[in-house]
């Protein structure tokens, strides 16, 4: 097996763990939503922190390998590889800036026991924001992943589909906005 194929097979197993940990955290920030009792949003924060020694490591190997390739194939000054290098570091100053601490905060805000969540936490739990910011950066990751599919040459091609991976994330999580889950 020559170095390329090696590093592609390395890209495609970060690529997987990253979808599994983006997509554990799209179902918990779902199911979270709906928790009624602070046992069950325990449960779904548990899920969420699955996501994070998954989609990590990923990442990383993702940027590593990819890191690789592009210096073989000598294609780093290609506007694909600008644009999803700006989309990575999007990405994960959503994940660090805003998606972490609102975790945080709704960790802290869970009362001791299986008890009902009361009003504020229910709130927090139910913000649209959360998943809004979930599901932008989830098609975000596709966004990238279609960059590396369709390689455009200028940055402002990359930038613009980079743009519409983000609408389309927006229009996912339009639902959270309009309504509020029933609890389970």
């Amino acid at each position: 097996m020559n170095p390329y194929a090696l590093a592609l097979f390395t890209h495609f197993l970060g690529l997987v763990a990253l979808f599994v940990g983006y997509g554990l955290e799209w179902a918990a920030s779902s199911l979270l939503r709906r928790a009624a009792t602070a046992d069950q949003a325990r449960a779904w924060l548990r899920i969420y922190r699955l996501s994070l020694p998954v989609s990590g490591p990923g990442l990383l190997v993702l940027i590593i390998s990819g890191g690789y390739m592009a210096s073989l194939t000598g294609s780093m000054k290609q506007g694909w590889i600008s644009g999803s290098l700006l989309a990575i570091l999007f990405a994960l100053g959503i994940g660090f800036v805003f998606v972490l601490p609102r975790i945080k905060r709704v960790r802290a805000a869970l009362p001791e026991g299986n008890v009902s969540l009361p009003d504020t936490t229910v709130s927090r739990l139910q913000d649209p924001m959360l998943v809004t910011l979930i599901r932008v950066r989830f098609l975000l990751a596709l966004g990238i992943v279609y960059l590396m599919t369709a390689k455009p040459e200028l940055l402002s091609t990359s930038l613009f589909i980079l743009l519409a991976a983000i609408v389309v994330g927006l229009l996912c999580a339009a639902g959270a906005w309009t309504s509020r889950p029933a609890k389970a």
